[in-house]
């Protein structure tokens, strides 16, 4: 869920206030009903009931419906590419720093599941609010762009369209953390088990070597 430091985009241990634990308050209840409900279905009367306050106190912090659910994906968003930003700080080698991208992305769903349903949930219906979906997941998926397009100019990787792999990795990743359930009764699994954790990482990495056909 939401922390303290990525409510408020600093990492400082100040104490918030009343009005930020407030906000903060409504963001993550925001996110369970948005990702279990979606946006349509969500009612601001159900995540005031959650936080404890009126429905109308929603509306000081966030002036509607949609705005809520923009700055909640927004800071979902922002979350996930400081994570990355900080983890790949200094590792220059593009196999390397693909690997760390990816796993980076892969800890952060499984750690925050309601963001990955709420993510794909938004590829689903990406008309939601009035920012475009690009606005939404252009860093990120940037990022991983830029590192593919790195590797294949430094001859480490073979010249294939980053979208097919993209789509692959970006993808496998929202599938792994959302559908445990979806693969019937007789092959359950816990995304967030450290081993079938482990084991998804070393598919990942597997998959990616072998369309890159790594050098």
């Amino acid at each position: 869920m939401l922390s303290n430091a990525s409510s408020r985009g600093d990492s400082s241990s100040r104490k918030l206030s009343k009005g930020e634990v407030t906000r903060l308050s409504i963001l993550r209840a925001a996110e369970a009903s948005f990702a279990g409900l979606g946006y349509d279905a969500a009612r601001l009367e159900t995540i005031a009931d959650d936080v404890g306050i009126k429905r109308a106190a929603i509306f000081y912090y966030f002036p509607s419906k949609q705005r809520l659910f923009e700055e909640l994906s927004q800071e979902i968003h922002h979350s996930l590419v400081s994570l990355t930003q900080t983890r790949l700080d200094g590792v220059i080698d593009p196999w390397e720093k693909l690997m760390l991208l990816v796993e980076t992305w892969l800890d952060f769903m499984v750690g925050r599941p309601t963001a990955a349903r709420l993510i794909l949930r938004n590829c689903a219906t990406p008309s939601v609010g009035d920012e475009p979906p690009e606005a939404y997941s252009g860093n990120a998926l940037q990022l991983l762009r830029t590192t593919i397009a790195e590797g294949i100019a430094a001859g480490r990787f073979a010249d294939v369209n980053s979208m097919y792999l993209v789509n692959l990795l970006s993808g496998s990743i929202l599938h792994y953390v959302c559908n445990p359930e979806q693969l019937g009764s007789e092959r359950p699994y816990r995304p967030d088990d450290p081993n079938e954790v482990m084991i998804f990482k070393s598919v990942l990495r597997k998959t990616a070597r072998a369309v890159l056909n790594v050098q």
